[in-house]
């Protein structure tokens, strides 16, 4: 899940420069330099998190936002806190996932659990994989879907990687 300062922080870069994509070097050198959130490596590090919470891609040297960053609000003065490259580091599967669905806000906690559950019970799936089906019944927009579908496969092979 990316928790809201980073997802904050990360949008915060695009609309700033008022782009859906930026060099990878920009993507750095802004929260470092321009802006002085973070040093040099905390903001490589930055781009790393986020390219894994899947809020970013990149490819040739350019980094795209990977969600509608434009709808994002952040407090005059925003500066995320240094301790949100912390609080990112790998999580557990379903709690990363549930965490990313409700940031929604389209949905409860507890309405949400129980149509998971319900799903889960109904068919007998693995509940990361009932959560990503109650999540596209609902239209709920899942950042990282396509990361979450890959570690789920791994863990229903039984490879030990059941973090994102």
């Amino acid at each position: 899940m990316p928790n809201k300062e980073l997802k904050q922080a990360v949008a915060f870069l695009f609309q700033r420069r008022g782009v859906t994509e930026m060099k990878a070097d920009d993507f750095i050198y802004d929260p470092a330099t321009e802006l002085g959130w973070f040093g040099l490596p905390e903001a490589k590090e930055l781009l790393e998190v986020a390219k894994e919470r899947g809020l970013v891609k990149e490819s040739g040297g350019m980094v795209s936002v990977d969600f509608d960053h434009r709808t994002v609000e952040f407090p005059v003065g925003f500066k995320p806190s240094r301790n949100i490259l912390e609080a990112e580091k790998k999580q557990p599967l379903f709690p990363s996932m549930l965490s990313e669905a409700l940031d929604s806000g389209r949905v409860s906690r507890g309405e949400l659990m129980a149509a998971v559950n319900q799903k889960q019970d109904d068919m007998n799936l693995e509940i990361e994989v009932a959560l990503i089906m109650v999540c596209d019944e609902r239209g709920i927009e899942l950042a990282g879907r396509d990361r979450f579908i890959g570690a789920i496969r791994k863990k229903i092979r039984g490879e030990r990687n059941d973090k994102v």
